[in-house]
C-alpha cells in the first residue's frame, strides 16, 4: 500500500527542483508537471502508480528510496511521504547529469 485511497496528496518541491522548472520552456514545463499531476491523481483515486501513462522506476544505490518518473530527455526524482500524504520532488534535471541525495 502507498498511501490511503481518497486522501488528498500535497506536491512539494525543493528549491533547486523549482528553479530548474522556472527556466524550461513552456512546452517542456507543462510536460513535466502533466506527469507529476497524472502521479498525484492516480494516487489520490486508485492509490497505485499509474503504469502505463508514466515511467516509473525505483531508483538503488545513494538514491534508494526515491523513484524518478522519466519526461523525454528530463527525469524527476520524487519520494512519497506515507505519513504526511506528500509527494516531494526532490531533483528535476536532464538525463546523464549526476543527481545526488541532499
Amino acid at each position: 500500500m502507498i498511501l490511503q485511497a481518497g486522501l488528498i496528496v500535497k506536491i512539494g518541491i525543493s528549491r533547486s527542483a523549482n528553479k530548474f522548472l522556472e527556466k524550461l520552456d513552456a512546452n517542456s514545463r507543462k510536460s513535466v508537471l502533466t506527469k507529476i499531476g497524472i502521479l498525484k491523481t492516480c494516487l489520490e483515486t486508485q492509490n497505485v502508480y499509474p503504469p502505463e501513462e508514466l515511467d516509473i522506476k525505483k531508483l538503488k544505490g545513494e538514491l534508494k528510496g526515491f523513484s524518478r518518473i522519466r519526461v523525454g530527455k528530463m527525469r524527476v526524482i520524487f519520494e512519497i511521504g506515507k505519513e504526511t500524504d506528500e509527494i516531494f520532488i526532490y531533483e528535476i534535471n536532464f538525463r546523464g547529469n549526476k543527481l545526488k541525495r541532499t
